[in-house]
């Protein structure tokens, strides 16, 4: 039975998230007047990229401190790029710049000599410095995938589908990019039953190690459903609760427009509150991998009470570059003058780099 029968409870609902959304806020506001001492970051010419605080540099390795693994050493020879946020002490700097100079590594570390009183020798003391500036265009700042999916059933109904999600990722300086791209069609008994596309575009301005600013736009269309067109912009802060080579969780809460588009009925534009989430964490090493990302939306008139596009799946991979991948998708609007519900499952094969 529809909720406009039970006034009370649609009320009570309403204040529920209102208040939700209002503990949400106060929490980020808080958060954001710490300022923790970030990490020191390594980027492995494999992709891997580690975290924790830089010991010591010499010709041949970088011993890096972590909390996950204690003391590594790592190959210099297999590093592209270093940030590092704290003091370390190295000898023989000059040799290691001509290596780091030599091998293409990309790092921010400027080097000053200083003497020890309780040493006979001199000691070079590395630091940070902001002065030299990285292009988004590095190829060590990107990564991404690639996942298509394609089934074909031929029974007393003849079915086929396809779907296609391109998703890439940049790094560089206290900046993060993201944008996804998807396409999905689907014919039953040459009907086409579901046929819509979507891209979104993030971006994060870090202001601390975990704490950050997004700015979010998103469009949506849809050729089978009542509610043919979203679109959405939306900034506010976010928190990253980890980001390691085990995984990342970040959260960020948004205010912005959005607008819905209907196949039969004009259009409606409207303000918004958001959540969104984007988690993966790898088990068994990095062969197998959990993953969920997606946004809870609050209009904040009636096209909606409650917008909800969610995915979580797992992703299996086969060598470096391939992987198989299977995921569950929810899209629902709900409470508005058009709804929306729709299930999509989806395996296939992903392209990583």
């Amino acid at each position: 039975m529809s909720n406009s029968f039970y006034p009370c409870r649609s009320l009570r609902i309403s204040s529920y998230i209102q208040h939700f959304y209002h503990c949400c806020g106060m929490l980020c506001v808080l958060l954001l007047v710490v300022d923790p001492v970030r990490a020191d970051m390594v980027w492995m010419k494999n992709g891997d990229r580690l975290s924790g605080q830089i010991r010591q540099i010499d010709q041949h390795n970088l011993l890096l401190n972590t909390s996950y693994g204690g003391l590594l050493s790592l190959d210099l020879a297999q590093i592209s790029r270093i940030e590092d946020e704290s003091y370390l002490d190295t000898q023989d700097l000059s040799q290691v710049e001509d290596y780091l100079d030599a091998h293409g590594i990309v790092t921010n570390l400027e080097a000053v000599s200083v003497s020890h009183s309780m040493q006979a020798v001199d000691t070079v003391v590395v630091h940070n410095t902001q002065d030299k500036q990285y292009s988004i265009w590095d190829s060590d700042s990107w990564r991404g995938r690639i996942d298509v999916g394609f089934n074909h059933k031929n029974a007393s109904t003849r079915s086929k589908d396809y779907a296609v999600n391109l998703g890439a990722e940049a790094r560089h300086l206290n900046w993060r990019h993201k944008f996804n791209i998807n396409y999905m069609h689907k014919t039953d008994d040459s009907v086409t039953s579901s046929h819509n596309y979507g891209a979104s575009l993030s971006s994060d301005r870090f202001v601390s190690e975990k704490f950050f600013w997004q700015a979010r736009a998103l469009y949506k269309w849809d050729q089978i459903e009542d509610v043919s067109r979203q679109s959405a912009l939306g900034i506010g802060p976010g928190y990253q609760l980890w980001d390691n080579e085990q995984g990342a969780f970040s959260l960020a809460g948004l205010v912005g427009k959005a607008r819905y588009g209907y196949s039969d009925a004009p259009s409606e534009r409207f303000y918004s509150l958001s959540l969104r989430w984007d988690y993966n964490r790898f088990i068994g090493g990095d062969r197998f991998e959990v993953y969920s990302h997606g946004e809870l939306m609050r209009p904040l008139n009636s096209s909606a009470n409650v917008s909800l596009d969610a995915t979580v799946g797992v992703r299996y991979r086969m060598t470096d570059w391939v992987s198989w991948y299977m995921s569950y998708s929810h899209s629902r609007i709900s409470g508005g003058p058009r709804k929306l519900n729709e299930k999509r499952t989806s395996t296939g094969l992903g392209l990583t780099w």
